[in-house]
């Protein structure tokens, strides 16, 4: 027993020792985000120096929408991705564009209230909003048409009793959406962090529930590789995989109570940073929980893509059992154990 534990130490030792006598260039890896608060793995992997112990020179790159990631990731100009699986990703996929569904980026839970029903202030303190069924006949808010959170809005209508169709879709950036509850032309919207604790804070809206009690372990986001980087590159996307891991067992060992905590001073700091955001409103802020051994919720893709389907909205069907590929993930965890949360 002592003896494969000692094996497996060393094997781990060698795997994350790649730049050895120092011979060895860093590979470049450039990798899109939409720049929120689930990308904290990546920002602490990058300044807390692992993806460098993995021989690795990672690029951030900052673009405003998921579309503006996948197109790119399917050239194979980008190496790796972390966004929604919308309507649009599995359209692409239906054209015969190639990508890889390698990891978990962030997942609802229990133990956190990173994604939640947002309902305007006014609208809770007169009583027209109790639960889930006064719902029905509400403005809405959605970032854009196509996206997860409008089969999430079907489960919350399924939970209360309502059609799908009783609520009422609006469809406009998360940054119009402060304006459109303080003219109460919007009604409420399933919001993520930091927008809920942002207009919360501004006294516009409440957070009334978590989205897991109705929609356990949703998967809102994961990490894409480009099929080129997968296959031409597999040693460099696997060390990636590795300081991914390592960047979000950073990020879970910051956490309690699902926020990070004040003596997490490190990872506070390189967020703020980051993320562009207030320490004070970090410490306030809600993050998503993620597998730190990169699993995923195949339950809830498998739901999701299923209601896209049944609306018509993908047009072409999609074998997810083609596009998720966990080997990266299961060969970084073989490397690094699996995860056990750091006492504090």
């Amino acid at each position: 027993m002592k003896y494969n534990g000692l094996r497996s130490v060393l094997a781990a030792a060698l795997l994350l020792t790649p730049l050895a006598g120092g011979a060895r260039a860093l590979d470049k890896v450039r990798v899109g985000v939409g720049g929120s608060a689930s990308d904290a793995p990546l920002y602490l992997a990058k300044e807390f120096g692992i993806f460098a112990e993995e021989g690795l020179d990672v690029e951030i790159i900052n673009l405003d929408s998921g579309a503006k990631i996948m197109a790119p990731l399917g050239t194979g100009d980008l190496d790796a991705g972390a966004g929604a699986m919308s309507v649009g990703f599995y359209n692409i996929l239906g054209r015969g564009v190639k990508l890889r569904i390698v990891a978990d980026r962030g997942h609802s839970s229990a133990a956190s209230r990173y994604q939640t029903v947002f309902i305007r202030k006014d609208l809770v303190e007169s009583g027209r909003y109790r639960t889930l069924k006064d719902l029905k006949g509400l403005r809405m808010g959605y970032a854009a048409a196509g996206v997860t959170s409008l089969s999430l809005m079907n489960e919350a209508a399924k939970a209360a009793g309502i059609a799908y169709e009783d609520v009422i879709p609006v469809f406009m950036p998360f940054s119009n959406m402060v304006a459109a509850m303080e003219n109460k032309a919007l009604d409420g919207a399933l919001l993520i962090e930091p927008q809920e604790t942002v207009l919360e804070r501004l006294g516009i809206g409440l957070r009334m529930q978590n989205t897991n009690d109705f929609y356990p372990n949703q998967q809102i986001s994961v990490i894409f590789y480009s099929d080129r980087f997968a296959v031409e590159r597999k040693d460099t996307a696997l060390r990636f995989m590795r300081g991914w891991l390592r960047g979000a067992r950073a990020m879970s060992d910051a956490i309690e109570d699902g926020r990070i905590s004040p003596r997490a001073e490190k990872a506070l700091a390189v967020l703020s940073k980051e993320l562009n955001m207030p320490r004070d409103i970090l410490l306030a802020v809600y993050m998503n929980a993620v597998d730190a051994d990169g699993g995923l919720s195949r339950e809830s893709m498998d739901k999701d893509y299923a209601f896209f389907r049944a609306q018509g909205w993908v047009t072409e069907p999609v074998d997810l059992d083609k596009v998720i590929d966990l080997s990266f993930a299961k060969a970084a965890v073989q490397a690094l154990g699996p995860y056990v949360k750091a006492l504090k």
